[in-house]
């Protein structure tokens, strides 16, 4: 997912996800359940930030189950200002690699 963001294609995410998923974009919102509301959410992303950088770390595995560190960057193209991002993936993969539950944690710092 980090470089379907670098490279601003949406339509790329909705392959690594299983038939049947639950997608937290945050911990507290309904979770997204079809690769439809994935790429509509993510529709946003070409059009309002540029200059993205991502990456991450894996910080734990088990049965399936991957916490990782990640961090962000980018520019929001409708003010000019530099955003960071912080935060905490959860993802729980099927036997066959695809993403069965996806929660994220963030903080953002944006300069002004």
């Amino acid at each position: 997912m980090g470089q379907a963001w670098i490279d601003k294609n949406p339509k790329s995410i909705p392959p690594l996800f299983a038939e049947k998923f639950q997608y937290y974009e945050t911990p507290f919102e309904k979770p997204l359940t079809s690769k439809k509301e994935l790429i509509n959410l993510w529709q946003d992303v070409p059009e309002s930030q540029k200059d993205v950088l991502f990456d991450f770390e894996i910080i734990s595995e088990k049965n399936n189950q991957y916490i990782a560190h990640w961090y962000a960057s980018f520019i929001r193209k409708s003010t000019g200002k530099k955003t960071y991002l912080d935060g905490i993936f959860l993802v729980a993969l099927n036997q066959k690699g695809l993403c069965t539950l996806f929660k994220q944690w963030w903080v953002n710092n944006e300069n002004k």
